[in-house]
């Protein structure tokens, strides 16, 4: 793997928590010594063996990922079909202090992330502000835009439609409808 990107990933109990680094070209190890003098364990993987593993931030965590994987399923959490009012917007930064937001819907629910509908021009990268809740205060998250589709997914109409990844947090379970129809 010289030459190549890599991922080093350590256990929650090094030094670094848990940390993910990136090896860049000849590099062979990470700046974070706690794995090789203390209790914590590393792991070194490809690029694409990380990305194929939902890219984990933890030992731990690409553990729980290939027992998943093992067990057939893919996803981390369930999804659940939903019609959910929520509130995204873009984060406020200099040259935009009052970011563009909308009042949407959310068709599809997990902990991890949900797919909502968007008339906003977004692209995928881009880190967003998703809220569920009065004032949008009940839960907020920064969330990663995973994918953007048009017209594809839950209902082809035409309609852009952002997979989000939530970022700060996991969505509580007591914002899951009752009644959700989980989704296979």
């Amino acid at each position: 793997m010289t030459g190549q990107t890599k991922i080093e990933l350590h256990t929650r109990d090094c030094s670094c928590r848990g940390g993910s680094w990136v090896l860049l070209g000849g590099s062979s190890e990470s700046p974070c010594s706690g794995a090789d003098g203390g209790s914590g364990e590393k792991l070194v993987l490809s690029l694409a063996e990380w990305k194929q593993a939902g890219k984990p931030g933890s030992v731990e965590a690409y553990r729980s990922a290939q027992e998943r994987e093992k067990a057939g399923e893919r996803r981390e959490f369930t999804r659940y079909a939903v019609s959910l009012d929520v509130h995204i917007s873009r984060l406020p930064n200099f040259r935009e202090p009052e970011p563009q937001a909308e009042r949407t819907t959310a068709e599809v629910i997990a902990a991890g992330g949900a797919l909502v509908r968007s008339m906003m021009a977004i692209d995928k990268g881009e880190i967003i502000e998703f809220a569920i809740g009065e004032d949008g205060n009940a839960f907020k998250t920064r969330s990663e835009v995973m994918y953007v589709s048009m017209g594809e997914g839950p209902g082809p109409d035409g309609v852009q439609r952002l997979g989000l990844k939530f970022l700060d947090a996991p969505l509580p379970e007591s914002f899951i409808p009752p009644g959700a129809e989980p989704l296979p």
